[in-house]
């Protein structure tokens, strides 16, 4: 994947991934809060933005506390379904 590139103006990369796993990288102005945040867009994409060393490490931990909130929800709906078999 093509890293876009930086300015003065757009010091940070956006990367977006959406309903269908895709990913998309853009350089963006704004920063969303750090390594454990990110933001939802109304499309359904989820993502994070970050400067443009750390991206792979963004990545990574976005990937992984997606999968630990999908795997707490799972668990949630296994108890619901478990009290309804009841």
């Amino acid at each position: 994947m093509k890293i876009p590139k930086t300015s003065r103006d757009l010091p940070y990369i956006e990367f977006r991934i959406d309903k269908k796993g895709r990913m998309t990288l853009k350089a963006a102005a704004q920063w969303y809060g750090g390594i454990k945040d990110g933001f939802v867009c109304s499309d359904g994409s989820e993502g994070n933005t970050c400067s443009p060393k750390d991206l792979e490490k963004y990545i990574k931990a976005f990937k992984q506390n997606k999968i630990k909130l999908i795997e707490k929800e799972i668990v949630k709906l296994q108890k619901k379904l478990e009290k309804l078999k009841v």
